[in-house]
């Protein structure tokens, strides 16, 4: 049995919570209201309504930025990038969890290890890698987003521990082959960990600024998140905060439409994936 609190201990935890969600949510809404002004307007009030909801700034955002091909490097970027993750990661964690040969505890050992070491710990042997092999590139960024040992490794391996071995003997007596066996059995009963670590590695690689930052060395292919930092140097000199606010809410929209429609998926997934045998 869990621990029970007290009705009032509930109602302090719900009401910090929800302070939180504000706190959270409300540079979104200000962002939001903001994106519809015109430039006098936001100097005069930035926390009045709007008096029209003109979509001016955002036809500007499209037309007089590079927001429409920021938006095609990130979607290539995004749907490459989380296709080769789940498909690596997967296989990664079916070898893991139902194969035994030596070294495969260490292995998962220092998949798990290596969440302990921060990123910017990589940073330098990173960048002499990515140098040495002339991957200052979009092939560059999809091939690090393409990694098979990270957090949806680890997700994935507890799907597979708890699927029964009997389903792949059934196949192998039948003829199927170790690939088929992952590929058609193994994998689709994965199904809900897929859609889960599919949605949040789409969102992550969506919004990620630091890999795209480093790599992408063409002004011309920028991702959405790079593109809205070089959106925002160039709005400290002309000063047209509004169309900022418009491009900064376009890129927002995709991930925040993705999360709504797929909580419910994501939440599924992931408790999933915590069951025991």
């Amino acid at each position: 049995m869990g621990r029970k609190f007290s009705k009032p201990v509930l109602i302090i935890a719900e009401v910090l919570l929800f302070i939180y969600a504000v706190s959270l949510i409300f540079p979104y809404i200000w962002v939001f209201i903001n994106s519809f002004k015109s430039v006098p307007e936001f100097y005069s009030s930035t926390w009045s309504l709007p008096e029209s909801f003109s979509l001016t700034n955002y036809l500007r955002a499209l037309e007089e930025t590079n927001m429409l091909s920021y938006f095609k490097v990130s979607i290539i970027v995004t749907l490459v990038g989380t296709a080769l993750q789940l498909i690596f990661s997967a296989m990664t964690a079916y070898i893991l969890a139902k194969y035994k040969f030596k070294g495969n505890a260490f292995i998962y050992s220092c998949a798990v290890a290596g969440f302990l070491i921060p990123t910017t710990g990589t940073l330098a042997p990173l960048y002499v890698f990515l140098k040495n092999t002339g991957l200052f590139n979009i092939y560059g960024l999809i091939i690090m987003y393409a990694t098979g040992m990270g957090t949806n490794m680890v997700i994935y391996y507890s799907f597979f521990k708890k699927i029964s071995w009997s389903y792949a003997e059934a196949a192998f007596i039948d003829g199927a082959g170790h690939f088929r066996v992952f590929w058609n059995i193994m994998l689709p009963m994965a199904r809900e960990a897929s859609i889960a670590v599919g949605i949040t590695t789409a969102i992550r690689i969506w919004n990620d600024y630091f890999l795209p930052s480093i790599l992408l060395t063409n002004p011309k292919l920028q991702t959405v998140a790079v593109g809205l930092r070089t959106l925002q140097v160039q709005q400290q000199y002309n000063a047209t905060w509004t169309v900022l606010f418009a491009a900064v809410i376009l890129a927002s929209f995709p991930t925040i439409l993705i999360y709504v429609l797929f909580q419910d998926r994501i939440s599924k997934g992931f408790l999933m994936g915590g069951l025991k045998e």
